[in-house]
């Protein structure tokens, strides 16, 4: 329940708001208040890229915003942060007497999280005019939370169900004068005749994050739209309300109006001599791409909309520049214009080609990004701050970003991991979240559509593999028999495999309940490639699927084998629900470690050193490998 006066606490600003006008224009007289929260999810220092979501108040309004504020604890959780804005005097009219608060959530994590927005008058006060609140699946809104008899201003509602498409809600208190009303998903679930306190709008409107279960996780990362109206909506308008938020998402649009990027820009194949970009634009636009090798910017490509219109009805823009000298930092900007000449501009990022023989390899292997901005944004940032050469990702990128589920590419893999996206070439492959490759596709150019290809660095070769398609993997599949014609032919000195399931995995449920029973550790259909692994040489298989991070001792022939084993490192950790592992440990573990990470490989001549860091960047694993000199094997 909510309780009041338990405790004043100090609460650090969460994150940044973007403030934007009211969706409909014949209802912005009566609109109170409209946020759309966005967290800063940018890199820092001379790399920040503000983009149009990341919207800030007007400077002349800076003041406004409060560092500090009272809050309640709510179903008995304590606030972590908040965002608060002093209205202004002509949203606060004096005869209100009705309004309209409305909540819209996005919650796709396994965690009791929850937001709330509130009311209060200046200067502070302990006690909220109102409140409406989501926590764990319960919901509240009520008229003078603070006084004892509040409870006749109440109502409360526990949530049955995973929401609009598992995940979204939107929650709406509305209060005529007499009759309390509460609205889930567009349908009422509540209603309550009560007396009204004297006052219902004050100067203060706070959303508040109840987020201690989530690390690093920001009130925008829950709550994506706050809106204020000075009367009671009907149930009419209400359930359109819902319709319009749902069509938001089903277009990947992070803004109801302004003119923005749904995605990118960001790389995706860099060579020696060229480097693609994507991009995605809420809207039909036309697009400038600039690049050099220093500012100004002289070198241009223009692309038009209509040109991609026959493959997509969304907005996503591809280009490649080409020409472009080994070894080369670029810069490179996007300009858009839109049909009603709306400019819209990416910032100015950069780019490293591949170098023709590269005396030195970096590069990060991520997996299973999943559901978590947060987790993402933390991983960005650390990855940058180690400056690899390019990143792999092990699959799924989305937790379910299939072709109905196109907002978890836009609403959470771009917003977290975006700002490395940008700057670093990142070769993924395609986890069981993306299976169907609809959008897999739509948003990469990698060499194959159907989700395996191989890419050259240095003396280093990668293997890329789709292990949604498990037949494959046996001796008479497609992917089995083109491996073997790629690692047959490969001159590289060193060879790496991704692909997303686990070979090798002391994960605890997923192979057979350990709890209960007996596991294969691993997934015993795809382990009939393993013996193509061996016969060619491959020094380290990557995969993700299971959300912590493993490394095997080098095995041939299913018995650790120092001197010539393949390594299996499962790294899944960048953003999903986390796992755990069987109770005993099996027999092929070298190190096991439970929680959010990254991976790192650096590479010079005939030495390998693989490391591991946690999601504050803390080392968990480190591990030195010398190639030997044996034909086709390490």
């Amino acid at each position: 329940m909510l309780e009041a006066k338990l405790y004043k606490v100090i609460l650090a600003v969460a994150c940044v708001i973007g403030f934007h006008g009211a969706m409909s224009q014949e209802r912005s007289n009566e609109t109170v208040a409209d946020w759309w929260l966005w967290p800063g999810y940018t890199l820092t220092g001379k790399a920040q890229n503000i983009k149009a979501q990341h919207g800030v108040y007007p400077v002349e309004a800076r003041e406004a915003l409060s560092i500090g504020n009272l809050s309640y604890t709510l179903f008995g959780a304590n606030p972590t942060g908040s965002i608060s804005e002093i209205l202004p005097e002509q949203g606060n009219p004096d005869h209100m007497k009705a309004f309209t608060v409305e909540m819209w959530l996005i919650n796709h994590v396994n965690h009791p999280i929850g937001a709330a927005v509130s009311m209060r008058r200046q200067p502070h006060s302990d006690d909220p005019l109102w409140l409406l609140g989501y926590y764990d699946d319960q919901v509240i809104f009520s008229l003078d939370p603070g006084k004892p008899s509040s409870g006749d201003n109440r109502a409360q509602y526990t949530i049955d169900g995973r929401g609009w498409k598992n995940r979204w809600w939107h929650i709406v208190g509305t209060y005529d004068g007499r009759q309390l009303c509460l609205y889930l998903n567009g349908a009422k679930v509540f209603q309550k005749n009560t007396a009204a306190p004297e006052t219902l709008l004050g100067d203060r409107l706070t959303a508040t994050g109840y987020l201690a279960a989530e690390p690093y996780m920001e009130v925008g990362d829950l709550l994506k739209n706050a809106r204020l109206t000075a009367r009671a909506l009907t149930e009419q308008e209400i359930a359109g309300r819902f319709s319009e938020l749902k069509r938001m998402v089903e277009a990947g649009k992070l803004l109801p109006e302004a003119f923005h990027f749904n995605a990118g820009p960001y790389l995706n194949q860099v060579t020696t001599e060229s480097a693609t970009l994507v991009w995605e634009t809420d809207r039909p636009a036309t697009v400038v791409v600039r690049y050099g090798e220093t500012l100004p910017l002289t070198g241009q490509l223009k692309w038009d909309d209509q040109q991609y219109k026959a493959e997509s009805d969304f907005h996503i823009g591809k280009a490649a520049l080409t020409g472009l000298k080994p070894g080369t930092p670029y810069f490179y900007e996007i300009e858009a214009v839109a049909d009603a000449g709306d400019t819209l501009t990416s910032g100015v990022l950069t780019f490293q080609t591949e170098p023709e023989t590269p005396s030195s390899i970096s590069f990060g292997v991520i997996g299973d990004t999943e559901a978590r901005p947060h987790i993402n944004n933390r991983i960005a940032k650390l990855l940058w701050g180690e400056r690899p050469d390019f990143v792999l990702h092990t699959g799924d990128i989305t937790d379910g970003g299939t072709q109905a589920n196109k907002y978890e590419w836009n609403y959470e893999y771009f917003t977290g991991m975006g700002q490395l996206l940008e700057r670093l070439p990142v070769y993924p492959v395609a986890g069981n979240g993306e299976g169907d490759l609809f959008w897999y596709r739509q948003y990469h150019t990698l060499p194959s559509p159907d989700g395996y290809y191989h890419i050259r660095y240095g003396d280093a070769e990668f293997f890329m593999l789709n292990s949604n398609n498990p037949g494959d993997f046996a001796p008479s599949g497609a992917q089995y028999q083109w491996l073997e014609k790629q690692l047959a032919a490969s001159t590289a000195r060193w060879k790496f495999v991704a692909h997303h399931h686990a070979l090798y995995s002391a994960d605890d449920d997923d192979y057979g309940d350990s709890w209960s029973g007996k596991s294969t550790l691993g997934d015993t259909v795809l382990q009939q490639i393993v013996p193509l692994y061996e016969k060619y040489g491959v020094d380290i298989v990557f995969y993700g699927h299971l959300h912590t991070y493993q490394r095997t001792y080098p095995l041939t022939g299913g018995k650790v084998d120092h001197d010539h084993g393949v390594v299996y490192v499962q790294t899944g950790g960048a953003g999903g629900n986390l796992e755990d592992f069987t109770p005993n440990r099996a027999w092929f573990s070298a190190k096991t470690y439970r929680g959010h990470h990254y991976v790192t490989v650096s590479i010079s001549g005939n030495h390998l050193n693989l490391r591991m860091y946690d999601a504050e960047g803390r080392l968990k694993d480190d591990v030195d490998y010398e190639q030997r000199g044996v034909e086709g094997a390490r």
